[in-house]
């Protein structure tokens, strides 16, 4: 297998958002129910899956 660098072919695409202190809180409490750990990364794509999935944006 060749080694790959930059972005994982998993998630291509990169994008950068603000958030304030009492997201960043609900998130890491979210983190912190998961066994095993996920990251900040994972956490937010699984809220976010999970919220899209559910108003039908998303296929289930």
């Amino acid at each position: 297998m060749v080694p790959t660098r930059g972005r994982p072919t998993e998630f291509p695409i990169k994008k950068l958002i603000a958030i304030d202190a009492q997201i960043l809180e609900a998130v890491e409490a979210f983190r912190a129910e998961h066994t095993p750990a996920i990251n900040q990364s994972e956490a937010f794509r699984h809220i976010l899956r999970d919220w899209l999935t559910e108003r039908n944006y998303l296929p289930r």
